[in-house]
């Protein structure tokens, strides 16, 4: 669940997330020093989550370049020996 929440959910939503963060702040500070407030109703939420998107979609490219296993493996999928689960994983080609 948290691989999904860190490479799907939170890259979308940072850049909702930030400028939120920032109408927040900036709404307290026109209130201690005058001016206008931004309001959220009014902001570029398309753009937002364009963004997001991009972001989400270069963090997955990142994470499959850096993860990938070697050419030279093979994917050995999760199977039962001697009663117990072996979870699925790489193994050097046999010659």
């Amino acid at each position: 669940m948290s691989r999904i929440l860190l490479t799907y959910i939170v890259p979308l939503l940072m850049p909702a997330m930030a400028y939120v963060a920032w109408a927040w702040y900036r709404q307290g500070y026109v209130a201690r020093h005058g001016g206008a407030a931004p309001k959220l109703e009014q902001g570029p939420w398309p753009l937002l989550f364009f963004l997001g998107a991009v972001f989400a979609l270069a963090v997955l490219g990142t994470t499959a370049l850096i993860r990938g296993g070697s050419p030279d493996e093979t994917y050995v999928p999760p199977h039962l020996e001697n009663g117990e689960l072996v979870p699925g994983h790489l193994e050097p080609k046999k010659p």
